[in-house]
């Protein structure tokens, strides 16, 4: 009799522990199961690199449906296990369109210490370091500091976005040991207008680094 309910107990462990899928909540092997997989390659860009003031910028996907759901969910909601994901498709996507120096250096775009305290983790860092895994670029998570407590960039204009972020961006201190020359690929999100872009590549150009590529899961 004790053995039955050992084992009985043990199923429903197992089942109560088996991974579910983190949009539709079905059992699943992987943080998305088929079905919601599929709806998420519906996502993907077509053409993933296009250029920003004749830099390339790798996006994977489009700011939509499925893939706008689950950066939601990784920034708002806890769903860290999303990053995983979303970092190696991201640097696959990399890897097939881009032609790169391997001793690049990435930096994630990183949050106020204020916002970052309130969510628990950078998102983009957690992307970041995926991306790292299948690039077999260098990861640089403190290259840059953000100094300046922005407003939510979703609402504002273009030009309020600039404003909003001008000057937000100082060098971290694990970039400051660096050689100054290094290239630099800046890992983000989401890029809409470009402005935290514009502002991370200024801070970066004024103490001597280049950026030589902008990688991000999606583009608006």
């Amino acid at each position: 009799m004790f053995e039955v309910k050992s084992a009985l107990l043990k199923s429903l462990q197992q089942l109560v522990l088996k991974p579910r899928c983190t949009m539709c909540k079905r059992f699943s092997s992987g943080v998305l199961c088929p079905d919601c997989r599929h709806k998420l390659e519906t996502c993907q860009a077509a053409v993933s690199l296009t250029f920003v003031d004749n830099r390339p910028l790798i996006a994977w996907g489009h700011y939509q449906g499925l893939l706008k759901q689950l950066l939601g969910r990784l920034k708002y909601d806890q769903q860290a296990q999303i990053a995983h994901l979303l970092g190696q498709l991201l640097g696959i996507a990399w890897l097939e369109n881009q032609s790169y120096n391997r001793q690049s250096i990435v930096i994630p775009i990183p949050l106020h210490e204020g916002r970052q305290q309130e969510r628990g983790y950078n998102q983009s860092a957690l992307i970041a370091k995926s991306f790292c895994q299948v690039t077999g670029l260098n990861l640089t998570l403190n290259g840059l500091v953000r100094v300046k407590a922005t407003a939510a960039q979703f609402n504002l204009s273009p030009q309020d976005r600039l404003i909003n972020v001008a000057q937000a961006f100082q060098l971290g201190s694990e970039l400051a040991k660096k050689e100054c020359g290094k290239n630099i690929v800046l890992l983000d999100d989401i890029y809409t207008t470009g402005a935290t872009i514009h502002s991370a590549v200024e801070a970066l150009s004024q103490a001597g680094f280049k950026v030589s590529g902008i990688a991000v899961v999606a583009k608006a």
